[in-house]
């Protein structure tokens, strides 16, 4: 590797590579990496699970004392949008624990809801599909927008359950043959860990395969949507 950097008789560092690239620089051929193949722990974000939704708590505080939101799902362009409403509005849902000093992330228990999202989406219903959240201001109103297209999907299979499970088979196997009491252990231990292990694990949707995420001009359109055209409320019984 050979310096490309220059001085100059002003003594500043002239760097040739720079001026290069910079000849003849154009964004067609990048991609806009996805920030789904991110960390993003601290990040707004959803969890459609096949009985329940959960936002974190970082999607909740940036929603400035909201309670109760209602949620639209957009069917055609695959959005969801979650904005804040009072308690008595017409499908309001509780989206935290409110207490005096902060607001907490609970678990959204549904059943028909979740079905819908599913159905909708084709997802597998072993699996749980976190979305990234897109906080904008429509209309004087901050809103959150999820792409349902973008998801960060996870095995749903809970480990306690799976060990559960796996002895229950194991305290059968023992009884047909008490000898292998020990081998049994062994296997349910691993099964268990196994099981939490590819709880863990995160997958994409295979049309990421081979991109990292949009051309350039693409995202740029991807960005200029009119946010409320054709989104439906999701609607429950008060």
């Amino acid at each position: 590797m050979h310096d490309t950097a220059e001085y100059t008789d002003e003594k500043e560092i002239v760097d040739q590579k720079a001026i290069e690239l910079a000849k003849d620089f154009s964004y067609e051929g990048y991609q806009v990496v996805r920030r789904e193949l991110f960390a993003h722990l601290r990040e707004p974000a959803v969890v459609i699970r096949r009985d329940s939704v959960t936002f974190n708590t970082a999607c909740i505080a940036g929603l400035e004392d909201a309670v109760y939101i209602q949620i639209l799902v957009n069917q055609d362009n695959k959005r969801m949008v979650v904005r804040k409403c009072e308690e008595n509005d017409k499908d309001a849902l509780r989206w935290c624990v409110a207490k005096p000093d902060k607001r907490k992330s609970r678990k959204m228990t549904n059943k028909i809801f979740s079905a819908m999202m599913y159905e909708m989406m084709g997802w597998n219903l072993d699996c749980r599909y976190k979305i990234l959240g897109h906080k904008i201001t429509f209309e004087d109103e901050t809103i959150y927008v999820f792409d349902l297209m973008e998801t960060e999907i996870f095995l749903d299979i809970k480990g306690k359950r799976a060990k559960k499970d796996t002895e229950s088979q194991t305290t059968i196997e023992n009884a047909n043959n008490i000898e292998e009491t020990a081998s049994s252990d062994t296997d349910t231990e691993r099964s268990a860990e196994e099981i939490k292990r590819k709880n863990r694990i995160p997958f994409y949707p295979k049309e990421w395969k081979d991109s990292f995420g949009l051309p350039v001009e693409e995202h740029r359109k991807a960005l200029e949507i009119n946010m409320l055209d054709g989104y439906a409320e999701f609607t429950t019984g008060k």
